[in-house]
């Protein structure tokens, strides 16, 4: 099979006497520019390194030359035509190469066309490889689009290895493949194919249509119109290492081959019957492209959380991220100051203070360059925080569950809980576990007197409906939920509801959370004990005196101490 090749399309009826040959102008090389440049901008980690737009008025042999004959045994598969060099089988003309495959004896053959192909003028290993294309339709043609590995002269079919960017039979409708070859371990020929289908049905391969393998050290991606069809990853234990033998110069081939193996042995009077000739696969372009390494795309966050002493930071890791700078500022809009260097997208900051504001910024890096700082977020920390997830382990900021008495830990949910509109919500950790049954929680170690700010964090993953769950909450003995039904409450199952009470700890220092079951099983996802921050004094007025300065103001909610600043000049 290792000269086999394309596949067909309904073939056009054209007239080759006399073809005009156009002389370029300033116009198609301005044509030429403006599509190569479209081009680069629509695959803009892609820069082009070889391309033919077929623009001049021949076959540029710099680039092309010719196989010509039927090879051995039909090229290995059988096929009918003998392949010329003569403009009668391919030329250039109006912006396209035409490969036309013509009914007519030569040199003992019923039928010629043509073969183009790189070899001794261009290689390349990994790229992206990249063809516009029409196909003639007809049984018996056999259009093809593909490459070979250009040791093949030393080591042969298949060890070489062969990528099939696109081939066809002309009995086919609108539909394509490609095909990757090579050799097992004993040398025997491997394949592994795929075959694609336009979407749209009234769609044909008579058509143009781009067709693309983006071929990297560690896969092959096959495209159609930029759509991804499939990628091989996945390689034969039999073969060895990946990526052999797809890990050296392959050169470029075009072919419009008549009957053959591929095509299931039509007979020459099958082929005449149903097939208009002559026949012809119209090349738009071929084009090359290295792929160049960018610097990443902006990080999104995904959370920033404060608990006591810490902030709790993670974002999404863009493509080709290799590693994130964070910075912080005290204050809104910067200066920032980068604070870690890490290779991971989650980050916490241990070098922080209670009762204090702190804003971030994160950029991705690669060995090209950083993106762009992120949008700024902030972190407000609180004078004491305790977070615990209920029925589960450490969740960022939430520790791992503790302080309970009674009931029993659930089977994690591995579905999503819906948090949107929820202010400050706990990690997609926290409302996937649960404790339910009858059981309390009791913190100690806290201040007298003090009042805390209790939020309870809930998410309804067994049941769909309301009225299947029904539980009342008590804290220090008070009950501050009746009957509560976490559906109805939140409105839809798997979806999160955080419920907030302030609370005084008992002359011990102790706050006890109780949840007791009404209907079915009370339960919990998770519990925060905050301090809020006092708000800022207002109203400061300040009266001189000699040597002194009367400082007032009203005094702040949740204060107990204030800090005087001053300075010599404004700001």
């Amino acid at each position: 099979m290792w000269f086999r090749k394309t596949k067909p399309r309904s073939a056009d009826a054209i007239t080759l006497a006399t073809r005009p040959r156009v002389a370029i102008t300033l116009r198609c090389l301005a044509l030429a520019a403006a599509i190569w440049f479209a081009h680069a901008t629509a695959h803009a980690s892609w820069q082009l390194v070889w391309a033919d737009e077929f623009n001049g008025n021949e076959i540029d042999t710099n680039k092309w030359t010719f196989d010509i004959g039927n090879g051995v045994n039909g090229w290995g598969n059988w096929e009918r035509q003998y392949y010329t060099s003569r403009t009668n089988n391919a030329f250039v003309a109006d912006g396209f190469l035409h490969i036309v495959a013509r009914r007519e004896s030569y040199s003992n053959y019923p039928y010629t066309s043509a073969r183009l192909k790189t070899q001794g003028r261009f290689g390349k290993t990994y790229g992206r490889f990249e063809f516009r294309a029409k196909l003639p339709r007809g049984l018996g043609f056999w259009p093809a689009l593909w490459m070979l590995g250009t040791n093949i002269t030393s080591v042969g079919w298949p060890s070489c290895g062969e990528i099939d960017v696109m081939e066809a039979k002309g009995s086919w409708t609108n539909t394509v493949q490609g095909t990757i070859h090579y050799a097992d371990s004993a040398g025997n020929h491997t394949y592994q194919t795929k075959i694609h289908t336009f979407p749209n049905p009234t769609d044909s391969i008579t058509n143009f249509h781009t067709y693309a393998v983006e071929w990297t050290s560690n896969q092959i991606k096959w495209l159609v119109d930029s759509a991804t069809v499939h990628v091989w990853s996945n390689w034969s234990s039999a073969v060895g290492p990946f990526p052999a033998p797809f890990d050296r110069d392959f050169f470029i081939i075009m072919n419009l081959a008549i009957g053959g193996s591929y095509l299931g042995y039509p007979s020459d009077a099958e082929i005449n019957a149903g097939t208009v000739f002559p026949g012809q696969m119209v090349v738009d372009y071929v084009r090359v492209y290295e792929y160049v390494p960018a610097p990443p795309s902006t990080p999104t966050w995904q959370a920033a959380a404060a608990a006591n002493g810490k902030v709790y930071l993670s974002w999404a890791a863009p493509p080709g991220a290799l590693g994130y700078l964070i910075k912080r500022s005290p204050t809104s809009g910067g200066p920032y100051a980068i604070i870690a260097a890490i290779a991971t997208n989650a980050f916490v900051d241990t070098s922080v203070q209670n009762c204090a504001s702190y804003y971030y910024t994160v950029r991705a890096t690669n060995s090209v360059g950083a993106s762009p700082d992120s949008i700024e977020t902030p972190v407000h920390i609180n004078a004491y925080h305790l977070a615990i997830n209920s029925g589960g382990g450490t969740a960022m900021q939430f520790g791992a569950d503790t302080n309970f008495a009674g009931g029993t830990q659930a089977t994690p949910f591995s579905g999503t809980v819906d948090t949107n509109g929820l202010n400050a919500p706990a990690p997609q950790a926290v409302y996937q576990t649960e404790r339910y049954g009858n059981f309390s929680y009791t913190f100690a170690g806290l201040i007298p007197g003090e009042e805390y700010l209790v939020r309870l964090h809930f998410a309804e993953v067994y049941w769909t409906s309301t009225n299947k769950r029904r539980f009342n909450v008590f804290i220090n003995g008070t009950q501050v939920l009746t009957n509560f039904d976490i559906v109805a409450a939140a409105g839809a199952p798997n979806k999160a509801i955080i419920k907030e009470f302030a609370a005084t700890p008992t002359t011990y220092g102790q706050i006890n959370i109780q949840f007791t079951t009404v209907l079915d099983n009370a339960k919990c996802s998770g519990i925060e004990l905050i301090i809020p921050r006092p708000g800022a004094p207002a109203s400061l007025s300040a009266t001189p005196a000699d040597g002194a300065v009367t400082l007032t103001w009203t005094p702040a909610v949740a204060a107990t101490s204030y800090n005087v600043k001053r300075a010599n000049s404004p700001n």
